[in-house]
């Protein structure tokens, strides 16, 4: 089966061209590996530096230099992508030469071509699914490492940066070296146990120690490989929620002056509640996605595919990012007082950066929150995601009733259905985090203006904001 990522994609170089074409019938047969072929070692070698191939096959003998130099011209680079010998020469010497240099498997030819092809197809499928699973834990947004007997074993590029060791300085070390003390690691190693007895799995809230002496809040995820014996093997994750705890105290702090100023404590709670409530409940979920799916890639056999559970790790990474934006947003909603502001400044292409726009909005100036153009920002968003055949916006406005305008956006995609047209707005509803269209109504009730979704299901969605009299003006 076709994995999330789509087909393999690998560069197999031979001198024999027949055989490159035959190579490449029999490894595109289940359409997983595409392959692109060449005779030409010298010509590979440029066609690796593009960084496009997930796996490298080569022969061992040929003209221009054999399979070995050009393994080691790719290492000189830099490039790590995996390379696979494939020859007929079988001598053992040169099988300990291509690992030496840095290959990754070797294959020697001969017998059954259908056999022969087979097993190399698998080889490329376990290599390029390796590949892809070292990716995402150098590159994942949190802090990722393993654990044996309470002893470092591997960790990501992230958790160095939180905790500002170098991956040489962590491993072989215990994990009480990033506690702040030993009362505090032992109280941490009796919640985790606790939870891991009850449910297989713990996250908890607690305190990690930097390399320099700072001391960060974390919230620490962990996983035993082994149910049976939870204090032998660990796959964990960290992640850096200091300025979440920062953030949580900001707000309560605005919220109780907001109370004093306007005596408004439903406001603040309610805003206090959805914060808590994204930190902590839907951030731990996406936590325990990715860190579940990691130990079910970990506990994968040699020749299973993994992409899927990869594919999963990375859209865990991504709505947490996405949920991190929109506290940030969410925090500074209604901090500054409203302000007069030209809607064609924030809707310009370069504003954007989405779909081309066509603004008739001409010299109307509103009265809204500063953060009025992360309306227009997440609108165009919103769009781009679920529009699917969306090509353009346009943006116009149009008098309403008893003195108020109407301000519309309005795009050529798929439309809202008729039944979700005020549901969108409740948060939590949608495709990805369902936070956009809940931030832009509360960005703009703030000053009194309302919005509604009118467009015609199949033909565009359109966005009505009534900007009440008062609330706008047109300059010159």
């Amino acid at each position: 089966m076709q994995s999330l990522a789509g087909p393999d994609h690998i560069l197999y170089v031979d001198d024999e061209e027949a055989l490159l074409e035959i190579g490449r019938a029999f490894l595109e047969r289940t359409g997983e590996i595409t392959v692109d072929i060449t005779p030409s070692p010298l010509k590979a070698f440029d066609m690796v530096r593009t960084g496009r191939y997930d796996v490298v096959v080569s022969d061992y003998i040929m003209p221009e230099m054999d399979g070995i130099a050009l393994l080691q011209q790719v290492r000189e680079t830099g490039s790590q992508v995996p390379f696979i010998i494939f020859t007929g020469r079988g001598r053992e010497e040169v099988a300990i030469e291509a690992l030496k240099s840095g290959a990754d498997f070797y294959l020697p030819k001969g017998g059954d071509p259908r056999a022969q092809f087979a097993e190399l197809a698998n080889a490329v499928r376990q290599l390029a699914g390796k590949q892809r699973a070292e990716k995402i834990f150098r590159t994942a947004p949190a802090g990722i490492g393993t654990a044996l007997d309470g002893v470092v074993t591997e960790v990501n590029e992230r958790l160095c940066e939180i905790v500002g060791y170098t991956r040489g300085e962590l491993l072989g070390q215990p994990l009480r070296l990033l506690s702040p003390g030993d009362a505090e690691y032992e109280s941490a190693l009796q919640r985790m146990y606790a939870q891991i007895e009850k449910s297989g799995t713990c996250t908890l809230e607690t305190r990690c120690m930097r390399k320099d002496g700072a001391t960060l809040d974390v919230l620490f995820s962990g996983t035993p490989l082994d149910p049976a014996d939870a204090s032998r093997a660990l796959t964990f994750t960290v992640l850096d929620i200091s300025e979440y705890m920062a953030l949580e105290k900001e707000i309560a702090y605005h919220a109780e002056e907001l109370v004093r100023q306007t005596n408004s404590l439903a406001v603040a709670n309610r805003k206090l509640n959805l914060m808590s409530s994204i930190t902590r409940h839907d951030i731990l979920n996406q936590l325990t996605i990715l860190l579940g799916n990691l130990f079910f890639a970990q506990e994968a056999e040699p020749d299973q595919d993994i992409t899927e559970y990869l594919a999963r790790v990375q859209g865990a990474a991504d709505r947490i990012r996405r949920q991190i934006e929109f506290t940030r947003d969410y925090t500074d909603l209604g901090v500054r007082s409203p302000e007069w502001q030209r809607v064609s400044d924030v809707v310009r292409p370069e504003v954007l950066h989405g779909l081309p726009v066509e603004n008739e909005a001409g010299d109307l100036v509103v009265y809204a929150d500063p953060m009025l153009a992360t309306v227009f920002s997440n609108l165009m968003d919103n769009t781009i995601r679920h529009g699917e055949t969306a090509t353009r916006v346009r943006v116009r406005r149009r008098p309403g009733e008893n003195g108020d305008l109407i301000l519309l956006w309005e795009d050529d995609g798929a439309g809202v259905p008729a039944g979700e047209k005020e549901r969108i707005f409740n948060r939590g509803v949608g495709k990805n985090t369902g936070l956009g269209l809940f931030l832009i109504r509360e960005i703009l009730g703030i000053t009194g203006i309302g919005i509604t979704e009118t467009g015609e299901p199949g033909k565009g969605a359109r966005f009505e904001m009534l900007v009440p009299g008062g609330m706008y003006r047109v300059e010159g």
